[in-house]
């Protein structure tokens, strides 16, 4: 027995001390995620894998650590200093600072930006062209110019047939006056970061079924669109929780996304649940890590019972992964 114990104790302290695995026949990363008490999330950012339903055999993976943090360029400007990275990808978000007693504008891909005290997120749209981008700053009467290249993330295809109901919700009037609401909710609320740290889970659910970014076509048409968040299959009833403090901006039933709730969590940042069976929360509520609000269900434009969560930045769809793992 106490043989079988050591052993036991010596194969645990393996599992917890590796940092890489190879994977195996019959492996998903869901699987794995187990075995190392980790998330499948945490798996897919930490090894960069485009689509985490497509892992290969012999593959080997990283099941210990963070994600590298991006290369920083600092730079000195005639009004103060700055801080941005080098890289950044297709669909994700990165931080700017600005140390200046100047009031400074940023500009980026011909959006204007304002630093909120001395930091600012800006997202990197899913389908910018990759390539090497200038980022300006202007303050106190100067001007300055700094580079920053985009990395392309290849996210794969998805073709959706819609019954003719389903189909019907996406009018391209009610589609356009849906998001410009969304995106506004996104532009306004609290100035100031409402959290700190990286985002919890927002369902008990490690059953991905849609992944940030892939292309979609409906009923047979063009890949123009692509999946904006990150969608959890469960069960409807199940709860859905917080993943970060925020403020309720919207709790009501859409058009399209069905039941759905906004949080907004200050620098331009909010999180999006459609889809909801029932909905727990009111506008103008303040939430924290954890606090229910709502319940999966399949509402608006859906297909069955799954949780859309997604994150946007400005307005502008990031991939909700990152944020679980490593917030910016």
């Amino acid at each position: 027995m106490k043989r079988s114990w050591m052993a036991l104790t010596l194969a645990l302290g393996l599992v917890l001390a590796q940092s890489t695995y190879t994977v195996q026949p019959g492996d998903t990363l869901y699987s794995i995620a187990r075995r190392f008490g980790t998330t499948v999330e945490a798996l897919q950012v930490l090894n960069s894998l485009e689509d985490p339903s497509k892992i290969a055999v012999g593959q080997v993976l990283k099941v210990d650590g963070q994600p590298q943090a991006p290369a920083l360029q600092r730079l000195s400007a005639p009004f103060g200093t700055l801080e941005l990275p080098r890289e950044a990808s297709q669909g994700q978000t990165f931080r700017v600072r600005v140390h200046s007693e100047a009031e400074v504008t940023v500009r980026f891909l011909n959006q204007r930006y304002a630093p909120q005290g001395d930091s600012l997120l800006i997202a990197i749209p899913r389908l910018q062209a990759a390539g090497v981008y200038t980022i300006s700053f202007d303050a106190a009467g100067s001007s300055y110019s700094a580079k920053l290249s985009v990395r392309a993330v290849e996210k794969g295809r998805q073709a959706l047939t819609l019954s003719p109901d389903t189909a019907a919700l996406l009018q391209p009037e009610k589609v356009a006056a849906e998001l410009a609401r969304l995106t506004d909710l996104c532009k306004s609320g609290p100035s100031t970061q409402l959290w700190r740290g990286s985002w919890r889970k927002p369902v008990e659910s490690n059953r991905i079924t849609t992944i940030f970014g892939i292309r979609r076509s409906y009923n047979g048409g063009p890949y123009r669109s692509y999946h904006e968040g990150l969608d959890y299959g469960a069960p409807t009833g199940t709860p859905v929780f917080a993943p970060a403090p925020g403020v309720v901006g919207l709790a009501e039933a859409l058009f399209v996304r069905g039941n759905a709730i906004v949080l907004q969590h200050g620098l331009g940042v909010c999180s999006g649940y459609w889809h909801l069976s029932r909905i727990a929360v009111k506008p103008g509520q303040q939430v924290r890590t954890g606090d229910l609000i709502g319940y999966v269900g399949s509402s608006g434009l859906s297909t069955g019972p799954h949780l859309h969560f997604e994150v946007r930045v400005h307005g502008v769809p990031t991939d909700p992964a990152a944020w679980l793992v490593r917030a910016p």
